[in-house]
């Protein structure tokens, strides 16, 4: 039975009193959330007005956040997003936001050398992650591409970091760490780790896909003198591409290979490693959303999404007991049950882009549980965001449990949830984030909101079914935390209404602090962040 205090707490997101006189159990109201981003850098850019480059571009809309927090000063956070989204790939740039009063306030700058807008030679950007080692050393991960290839090719691109040893105060120009400039190779969805145990260390891992359809690879030197001084892993493309070359004379079935590269830093970003393959899914299958998270006893485990020839999709995970040197064989242990067409506005039905092969990971540090959360689709046949828990180091997997708090409505597109992100928080609390469309009316707006949900383990509670999540005060309920909801056609459209592949979301002790977007105008979207208190109950 739905008690009063439950049915009314999502009227307000800020009222410490509830219809009946019923209060949240920690006493606490959630913040109002604070803006991240602000005006485009680039907007007197001329750089990248190269011939040829396809799409409409956004300006001033910031997509993608992610959000690191610094385990040497808590108050200090670093986020990063795409700066100016195009609608066919990538941004103009991308921006980093610092903070060092816990996310109050917030400076905005530019790493330097990754798109043309900051000063380095690719047309466009993607994808950021941010990372921090405990001793505060910062990184900055990120994809620079160029988008003019009449044959399909992706053209010359990129994975690249940024380094900061000032707390995201000044960024060192973007290093490469692997560069292509075949356009039968691209380089995809990368994230980056900083080894929480040892600032020695920090891993960069992403899927390289090899797609034999696009005729011929690239004809040309590199796009900008001065690249091939770049180009560390020159020798390494050129062994590929002749064994590419090899396999299809050999094999024409295959129509693309995905498996994962990994690269890593032993001195704490002084230098990288050549990049290496550590897992190959086989012919026309990939990996992607490749994520790597640390267990307590110092194994480091890459997780990825695992899609095979047949369509079908998986979370597997590849463990390395000597911090990424070897890794072992890659496990599957989690089948999803991925829709593919994802999203869709509850009215006007048009697609949402929301990133629904991905998922997220986290890592309990003090107990070693590890936990997954992704859009699955075995929930009504729709997608709503899924929770699965391993407590012996991802050896065993809790069967997927529908964790979403979304009320159920008539209207079946406003069941969906979407874009989860997972965290660890206070006192082993795990907090998931996502957003729903619980509040959409038929007013020609399609309206869309941004919610947490809790489940602290205990014996009674070991957060594997979904009557352990709630608020921390009452069960099957979870918290709002966009004050008022956004229409979510007012996002740019990037194969879909696009307000990014993912979120971030980061401990901040006793708070987790997220990253995400609101569309607040017309192809214009903000990213804003607020602390989310722990809401453990009391004993």
């Amino acid at each position: 039975m739905t008690s009063l205090c439950s049915r009314t707490i999502l009227k307000s997101a800020t009222a410490l009193l509830l219809a009946g006189g019923c209060t949240i159990a920690t006493g606490a109201a959630q913040e109002a959330p604070r803006r991240v981003s602000g005006l485009s850098p680039f907007a007197s850019c001329t750089a990248d007005n190269v011939a040829g480059q396809p799409g409409t571009n956004y300006p001033d809309s910031e997509i993608e956040p992610w959000i690191s927090v610094n385990p040497a000063n808590s108050k200090n956070l670093i986020a990063g997003w795409q700066q100016d989204r195009w609608s066919d790939g990538g941004a103009r740039g991308l921006v980093s936001g610092v903070s060092i009063d816990g996310g109050v306030t917030w400076s905005r700058l530019v790493p330097p050398k990754i798109s043309k807008c900051s000063g380095g030679i690719y047309d466009r950007a993607s994808d950021p992650w941010t990372a921090i080692s405990p001793n505060g050393t910062a990184y900055f991960l990120s994809l620079g591409f160029n988008n003019n290839r009449p044959d399909g090719g992706g053209g010359q691109n990129a994975v690249l970091v940024n380094r900061s040893v000032n707390g995201g105060m000044s960024w060192s120009n973007a290093v490469p760490l692997i560069v292509d400039t075949d356009g039968q190779i691209f380089n995809d969805k990368e994230s980056m780790t900083a080894d929480p145990l040892d600032s020695k260390y920090a891993y960069a891992v992403w899927d390289r896909i090899l797609d034999f359809t696009i005729p011929g690879g690239s004809r040309s030197g590199p796009a900008k003198a001065g690249v091939k001084a770049q180009m560390r892993d020159g020798a390494v493309n050129a062994r590929e591409r002749r064994r590419l070359a090899k396999e299809r004379a050999t094999s024409r079935a295959v129509f693309f290979k995905g498996p994962t590269a990994f690269v890593r830093t032993t001195n704490g970003g002084a230098s990288w490693e050549p990049p290496r393959i550590i897992y190959d899914p086989g012919n026309n299958a990939q990996t992607i959303n490749n994520i790597v998270d640390v267990f307590p006893d110092g194994v480091i485990a890459n997780f990825f999404t695992n899609i095979t020839r047949f369509g079908e999709t998986s979370i597997g995970m590849q463990k390395s007991a000597n911090q990424g040197r070897t890794f072992a064989a890659a496990t599957l242990p989690v089948s999803t049950n991925v829709t593919f067409f994802g999203t869709s506005t509850p009215d006007a039905q048009e697609p949402v882009r929301d990133g629904n092969i991905l998922f997220d990971v986290a890592i309990d540090r003090g107990n070693g549980n590890a936990y997954l959360v992704w859009q699955d689709g075995r929930f009504g046949g729709m997608d709503k965001v899924a929770f699965s828990m391993s407590t012996d180091s991802g050896v065993t997997w809790s069967r997927p449990a529908l964790i979403a708090m979304t009320p159920a409505n008539a209207v079946k597109l406003r069941n969906q949830s979407f874009i989860p992100s997972v965290e660890v928080g206070a006192k082993h609390q795990i907090v998931v984030t996502y957003y729903d469309f619980r509040f959409d009316q038929s007013d020609g707006k399609e309206s869309t909101d941004y919610f947490a949900v809790f489940c602290t383990p205990s014996p009674a509670a070991d957060c594997s079914r979904r009557k352990d999540w709630g608020d921390g005060a009452v069960a099957l309920q979870d918290i709002r935390l966009t004050p008022t909801s956004f229409d979510m056609l007012n996002a740019p459209v990037a194969r879909g209404h696009f307000l990014g592949d993912y979120m971030g979301l980061a401990k901040m002790g006793n708070s987790v602090v997220p990253a995400f977007g609101m569309a607040d105008s017309l192809n214009k979207v903000t990213v804003y962040t607020t602390p989310i208190k722990s809401r453990v109950p009391a004993p």
